[in-house]
């Protein structure tokens, strides 16, 4: 059995993205995304880091900051008997960010939560005794939307070196899957099936981090996060048409979950110059609803990365670039045919100041490539290569300016 795709203009165009909520977004920056996703230790001056709203009070006291994030996706599946390149290019993130007090920072943006874009057949031939010979068959797959994500989010640093900060967040998209199996031979009736859901609740993420003074150049931050298990309201519908048969409609008004998700991370910086980190986060997808079941497995995901400024103030250009790198490796929530997929990428990336001085306005520009599946027992492998750019304008907006 081979896959074969077809044209599709979508934010994604893996055939994964069938399952479930489809393709997992990781909330993460220009910044975080070049560093593998880690986020949850992360205290950035320069970057917004909605993934522990507790960093938020690390802005400078007189800067508004903006970052627009996009990325472009070149991707290869590949089975025993074929395989396919594909290309996607979306607008990813935009956020914001900007003090009230010294000790009070606030957030707001849009992120991905999931995507969803599909559009591929399959073929078969079986023995059959119906036909004295052999069955000829085609499956029919397509999917389109996700869900997105819209926050606000308040971080407090109540004493010095401590900092806890709370998203109020807003998921919202709609979802359709469709699949249909034909057959050359009017003994068998063809049969189409679709789930259509349209979702929308409010969920909430918080996070603690403590920054430990090592000495004068060195420092540590530990991070905490936590999201609570939600039930989002639904409306849903399943159908089943077999032709010349009969349509079954099912309503489904409940049964919708996002997953309990904890995370713990811990960054390492010295001066200025270096910082490194590593992030833990594990999902309990387990105990999630999907249209009244639960279908999916626990999801664990372990990043890491670095990044490395010569000399932020140096007169030449080179030193003042932020060079970083990171890696990924993560279980998905999806199981097909009893097993859980594995995922593992690779990220680098550069950040490019336009001008010197305190935070300046960032051009990021990052590569990933990634691997997920393989070939074994009828399965797909997804490679990709992930080109993201992203800009972080800084600009102070909060001078009390003197009049002479």
């Amino acid at each position: 059995m081979g896959f074969i795709f077809s044209s599709y203009s979508q934010n994604t165009s893996s055939p994964y993205t069938r399952y479930g909520y489809g393709s997992l977004v990781d909330a993460g920056s220009g910044l975080s995304k070049s560093m593998g996703g880690l986020s949850f230790g992360l205290r950035p001056k320069g970057f917004i880091n909605s993934g522990n709203p507790a960093s938020y009070t690390a802005i400078d006291s007189m800067t508004f900051r903006f970052e627009l994030g996009a990325e472009a996706k070149l991707s290869t599946y590949s089975d025993k008997n074929a395989n396919q390149t594909t290309f996607d290019a979306n607008l990813s993130y935009m956020a914001l960010q900007f003090p009230i007090t010294r000790w009070l920072g606030v957030s707001a943006g849009i992120l991905p939560y999931s995507f969803v874009g599909y559009d591929f057949y399959q073929t078969d031939v079986q023995p059959s005794s119906m036909t004295n010979g052999s069955l000829n068959s085609q499956y029919d797959y397509e999917g389109k939307g996700g869900l997105t994500q819209a926050y606000f989010g308040l971080g407090v640093s109540p004493f010095r070196n401590f900092s806890v900060g709370v998203n109020v967040e807003y998921n919202f998209g709609d979802i359709e899957h469709t699949s249909d199996v034909s057959f050359t031979t009017s003994a068998f009736r063809s049969m189409c099936q679709s789930k259509k859901i349209s979702v929308s609740d409010f969920n909430w993420l918080a996070g603690v981090q403590y920054e430990f003074d090592l000495d004068d150049q060195k420092h540590m931050t530990v991070g905490l996060v936590y999201e609570p298990k939600a039930e989002m309201n639904a409306n849903a519908t399943q159908q089943i048409f077999v032709s010349g048969v009969d349509t079954v409609n099912i309503v489904n008004e409940d049964g919708f979950e996002t997953p309990m998700t904890v995370g713990f991370g811990v960054a390492c910086g010295f001066s200025e110059r270096f910082q490194v980190g590593l992030d833990y986060k594990r999902q309990n997808w387990s105990d999630v609803k999907y249209f009244g079941e639960k279908p999916f497995a626990d999801r664990n995901r372990i990043s890491a990365g670095a990044e490395f400024l010569p000399n932020k103030n140096s007169k030449r250009y080179l030193e003042r670039i932020h060079y970083r790198l990171g890696a990924n490796y993560s279980d998905s929530y999806i199981k097909m045919g009893g097993d859980q997929l594995n995922e593992f990428a690779l990220s680098a990336g550069l950040g490019f100041p336009l001008k010197k001085g305190l935070n300046p306005t960032v051009i990021n520009l990052s590569f990933e490539y990634g691997n997920m599946g393989s070939t074994a027992d009828d399965k797909v492998r997804e490679q990709y290569c992930k080109l993201m750019l992203s800009a972080t304008i800084n600009e102070r907006w909060f001078v009390k300016r003197k009049i002479e």
